[in-house]
């Protein structure tokens, strides 16, 4: 009886330790999923320097410039309010979210203008 007990307890260990490998190698990979989505993804925030009819040019506080591509998609506040992209004008605060594009380029998927 003895040899019987110990290869079920040995076996129920086996299944506990299959079990719990499952669920961390679930967890992990659900962080490397999100990782690789919030690479295609920033959130810039700065000071409008241009405005065209396809793009918004930001400086943010390090100086850098950031040209960011606007299409018929991209949602724009003002004031927490709707607004069109000609609302937007150079000298305003903004926080822009994008989504990587082809090569270097960035698409703004929404636009928040502080007011």
């Amino acid at each position: 009886m003895s040899r019987l007990s110990r290869a079920l307890g040995a076996a129920m260990l086996c299944l506990g330790l299959l079990i719990s490998a499952s669920a961390i190698l679930a967890a992990q990979e659900q962080t490397m999923q999100k990782k690789e989505k919030d690479k295609d993804t920033v959130t810039i925030s700065g000071t409008v320097s241009n405005v065209t009819d396809s793009a918004i040019t930001i400086v943010d506080k390090e100086k850098a410039e950031h040209t960011i591509t606007v299409n018929s998609e991209t949602k724009i506040t003002k004031g927490g309010k709707a607004a069109a992209l000609a609302d937007v004008k150079a000298s305003d605060v903004v926080t822009v979210q994008a989504k990587k594009g082809a090569g270097d380029t960035w698409t703004a998927t929404m636009i928040s203008v502080s007011e």
